[in-house]
Order: C-alpha cells, then sequence, then structure tokens
C-alpha cells in the first residue's frame, strides 16, 4: 500500500504538527529511501572523478587530491567525450533527485513528474555545479593562507544559502530555476536557525570526510574502502538533511509563511 503523501494542501495550514514531530515521522516512514541517497551520493562522486580521468588522464589518487569539478572539466576540457558526460551525470542526476525528493512526498518514484520539471531542476543542477566549479577555484587561490581560506568558507556559505531549499521548492511547487531561489530564500528567512545548522553540519561532514581521503597516493583498490566509506556517510548525512530540510519547507507552507506555488 502506498504510503500517505507528507505533503497535502487539504492539510489545516493554521494547526500543522510540530517540526519535530513531522521529521520523526518522515524518517520512520521513509528509511528505506537512505539507499536512494546513498546512490545519488555515488553519482555525485563518481561523475567528477570520471570527468577528470577524462580530461587530465590522471591516477585516481590524484583526482581525489586536486578536488576536480564537473563543470571545471567541462570548460576547460575542450572534448566531446568530457562534455557528453558532464551533461549525462546532470540530466541523470536531475531524473533521480526528482524521483528521490517525489519519493519523500509519497509513494516511490523514479523519476520526475513530467519534462518541465526535469528540464527545470537539470537548469537549476547546471547552475550549481558552475558555482561549485567556482568555489572550487576560489579555495584553490585561497591556498594555505588563512585568512582568504576563511574569506572562501564565507563565501561558500553565503552562496549555498540561497540554493540551500531550491530543489525542493522546484520538486514541490514546481517553479522554475529563479523562482525557487527566491522561495529558498524566503524559507531561509522564515526559519534561520535550523536552516544555519543543518548548513553548517553539512560543511562540517563534507570537510572531515575529504580530509579522510588519501589523495595523492595508494592504488585504486588500496583507495576502495575509504572512498566507500566517504559515500555510505555522506549518503546517509544527506538523506537526513533533506528530510529536515523538506519539513522545514512543508512547515513553512503550512504556517502560511510561504505561498504554496
Amino acid at each position: 500500500m502506498p504510503t500517505p503523501s507528507v505533503y497535502s494542501p487539504a492539510m489545516q495550514v493554521n494547526a500543522p504538527p510540530a517540526l519535530l514531530q513531522r521529521i520523526g515521522r518522515l524518517l520512520r516512514a521513509k528509511d528505506s529511501l537512505v539507499f536512494y541517497a546513498i546512490g545519488l551520493a555515488l553519482l555525485d562522486f563518481a561523475a567528477p572523478l570520471a570527468t577528470g580521468w577524462l580530461f587530465r588522464h590522471r591516477s585516481l589518487a590524484a583526482l581525489l587530491g586536486t578536488g576536480t569539478t564537473v563543470a571545471g572539466d567541462a570548460v576547460a576540457g575542450h572534448t566531446a567525450a568530457v562534455i557528453a558526460v558532464a551533461l549525462s551525470y546532470l540530466l541523470v542526476s536531475a531524473f533521480f533527485t526528482a524521483g528521490y525528493l517525489r519519493s519523500l512526498l509519497g509513494r516511490l518514484h523514479w523519476g520526475p513528474r513530467d519534462g518541465r520539471q526535469l528540464v527545470r531542476l537539470f537548469t537549476l543542477l547546471a547552475l550549481i555545479a558552475a558555482i561549485s566549479w567556482g568555489l572550487a577555484a576560489l579555495q584553490s587561490l585561497a591556498g594555505d593562507t588563512t585568512t582568504l581560506a576563511l574569506l572562501a568558507v564565507v563565501v561558500q556559505l553565503v552562496v549555498n544559502v540561497p540554493l540551500l531549499y531550491a530543489e525542493y521548492a522546484v520538486v514541490v511547487a514546481n517553479v522554475g530555476p529563479a523562482r525557487a531561489i527566491w522561495r529558498s530564500l524566503q524559507t531561509f528567512a522564515a526559519n534561520p536557525l535550523v536552516s544555519l545548522l543543518v548548513l553548517y553540519g553539512l560543511f562540517l561532514v563534507s570537510f572531515v570526510l575529504w580530509q579522510f581521503l588519501p589523495g595523492d597516493k595508494g592504488d585504486a583498490l588500496a583507495l576502495a574502502p575509504t572512498m566507500l566509506i566517504h559515500v555510505l556517510v555522506w549518503g546517509c548525512v544527506s538523506f537526513l538533511a533533506d528530510v529536515v530540510l523538506l519539513c522545514v519547507y512543508i512547515d513553512t507552507i503550512e504556517r502560511g509563511t510561504l505561498p504554496a506555488n
């Protein structure tokens, strides 16, 4: 029997359930979707390694050490293979991300609601990929300089604020990227504390995980266990963050702070 949708327009807007209760219910109802999130984490982890190898033909350890990005490789590579892999990754990621978020809202889905939603999410993910490329370049320029490194972290935090709820807005409200970013900012403004806590937690986990990757040394077989742990941990953390942020987004709509669409 399909799981009832967590978000329903028929719910009473003036009496939403407590946020923590909503998060707990969604975690219990959708705990199996952690494997969906792990699959998406694997896709996000493998894509830059694939484009990086096609562009530079370097070892796996070297690619892990350089922190390659899909957008950066596609722009700098100037080859059809790199561009094709980058576009394929964004398309596949958009397709399954839409299915994953729709599954969190109701029954299991493997893709978007329609072609328009796929295009909107693809455009948003392409924008995020371009921003990630810019942030990686900024981090590289900062190097070991403490002041510049801190500035780079602050810039990353500020840039990620308007994107925090954007994917949920595309799927829940079925809006385009520009509207989704605006709705993300509105949701963040209505829930600054929990939003910053989740964002800080994601940054912290990401930083720790990348520190444990033994870049520039070891062959693929030796690196495999560490990479597997990286993907599993990030997938689980991403699932928890998605549950919390999606509940916050829905709760903000039901409180009347954010229009339904």
